[in-house]
């Protein structure tokens, strides 16, 4: 993901319009130097802050096997292979 500033032509991104200078974060794969000015990366953290016994709720909402010994980063995998959302 990126921040960016718009350059000279207004664009839509996500439903919305942005104007010359208006700053937005986008996905890695729309980005288009000739769009926009990029004024730094963002990290992307899937779940960020969500404790682990949300992830097994969520899981367990969605009927999906959860092996015992499954650590976060397990649940966070299972998650999105799973296409589980919170």
């Amino acid at each position: 993901m990126f921040k960016v500033k718009v350059k000279d032509i207004p664009v839509f991104y996500s439903r919305k319009r942005y104007g010359s200078g208006e700053e937005l974060i986008i996905e890695g794969d729309h980005m288009n130097d000739d769009l926009f000015d990029k004024i730094e990366e963002i990290e992307n953290v899937p779940f960020k802050g969500v404790k682990e016994a949300t992830l097994r709720k969520a899981l367990e909402a969605a009927k999906v096997d959860i092996p015992e010994e499954a650590d976060r980063d397990a649940l966070i995998q299972m998650m999105n292979d799973n296409q589980v959302t919170l």
